[in-house]
């Protein structure tokens, strides 16, 4: 039978019987260059399988797949969680970030529950920021050692590998999914994390069965899933290694400040009448859009309405304010564009100009978005 020892700074995978068997589920970064499949052909004595579905989340796979059916279905040691790429859909002012981890954290209580309950240990793949986007990667990092702490979880330092070979070419050419040479680092990564052996000496070519990374099937003969230049797989299994070893120095989980998510929170004071109409141009809802703010307070409550007038394509929507307060400083007020999403806004007034800050809640905890934003006034 299997034995192994997990420790907060690794997991070490030992057998002289049977085989360690590794569930790997997550989206297309794992089912891209059949990332358990090159973890099966680095390490010894290992059996993988994965379970994978384009774009899904933790709870996606929960409730979309049949990932717990084949965790229920088989003994495993260890399973591979994988999130999101960015924990959920989240955008800032227009642009895409890192979702608040919050839905994160809740799935991945969840599934580590089921986990232990078939007596098999959690390890969660820590990802990588998008090419160009090295700044988010301590939101990613944040957010996956927090609550890998909180279970006794394992992590692995993917996104870290990735951070310390970004001299080489590490992504397909939409600057988020694995190239080959990608996913060999992120298995390179796993195998230092997972198994006893560790993947120093791990070929450049690693043979299995390949994966189509349009449909994230497997093929049906053994072939070649990687084929790296010696040199190139040298470098990656150097960062990996780096990676793996900062991690440990950590004591096995990052030690960072909880970055801010979603954009920074709005600040700014003043009084001063809030009352009048308030235009400018936004990038709230992804495109350029004017709004029209027309507020009225009165007593420590207010009314009035919002008025979205997109660009491309021309559509205008007046909502009316809901939930409207008024404080010394701030107005808080809602907005319903659609069935079951709310608008969240608070205001301030700073330097004569009207600046506020959205949130947007919908009926998924997975989808996200918000921004700031800053109107002048029209009229009194």
């Amino acid at each position: 039978m299997a034995r192994f020892v997990f420790l907060a700074l690794s997991v070490a995978a030992f057998s002289s019987e049977t085989p360690l068997r590794i569930l790997f589920l997550g989206n297309s970064y794992t089912y891209y260059n059949h990332l358990a499949g090159l973890v099966e052909g680095m390490g010894t004595r290992v059996e993988t399988r994965s379970v994978t579905k384009g774009g899904a989340s933790l709870e996606g796979l929960y409730t979309g797949t049949n990932a717990l059916e084949v965790l229920r279905g088989s003994r495993w040691d260890l399973v591979v969680l994988q999130e999101h790429s960015t924990l959920g859909l989240s955008q800032f002012n227009g642009d895409i970030v890192i979702n608040d981890p919050a839905a994160f954290f809740a799935w991945t209580r969840i599934w580590d529950a089921e986990i232990r309950a078939q007596g098999a240990r959690t390890v969660l793949l820590n990802t990588w920021a998008r090419k160009g986007r090295a700044g988010q990667q301590a939101h990613l990092d944040w957010a996956y050692a927090t609550i890998a702490r909180e279970l006794g979880a394992g992590l692995i330092p993917a996104g870290a590998a990735f951070a310390g070979a970004s001299h080489l070419e590490l992504y397909q050419a939409d600057g988020s999914h694995p190239s080959a040479a990608g996913s060999y680092l992120a298995a390179c990564a796993a195998v230092e994390i997972l198994t006893a052996g560790g993947c120093a000496g791990a070929p450049a070519e690693i043979l299995g069965v390949p994966m189509d990374n349009r449909s994230g099937r497997l093929g049906e003969a053994r072939g070649v899933i990687v084929r790296l230049p010696p040199e190139t797989a040298a470098l990656l299994r150097k960062a990996a290694l780096a990676a793996v070893e900062e991690l440990r120095g950590q004591g096995g989980y990052w030690r960072l400040a909880r970055p801010v998510f979603a954009g920074p929170t709005g600040s700014g004071s003043g009084l001063g009448p809030w009352q009048g109409r308030w235009e400018g141009v936004t990038w709230l809802y992804g495109k350029q859009a004017n709004v029209t703010l027309h507020l009225e307070a009165r007593n420590g409550a207010c009314e009035g309405n919002w008025t979205v007038r997109a660009m491309e394509p021309a559509t205008q929507a007046t909502m009316p304010l809901e939930n409207c307060t008024v404080s010394a400083e701030r107005v808080r007020f809602v907005v319903k564009p659609l069935f079951l999403t709310v608008e969240n806004h608070e205001v301030w007034l700073e330097g004569g100009v009207l600046r506020g800050r959205m949130t947007l809640q919908s009926i998924s905890p997975y989808m996200r978005q918000g921004g700031n934003w800053t109107l002048h006034r029209v009229t009194p």
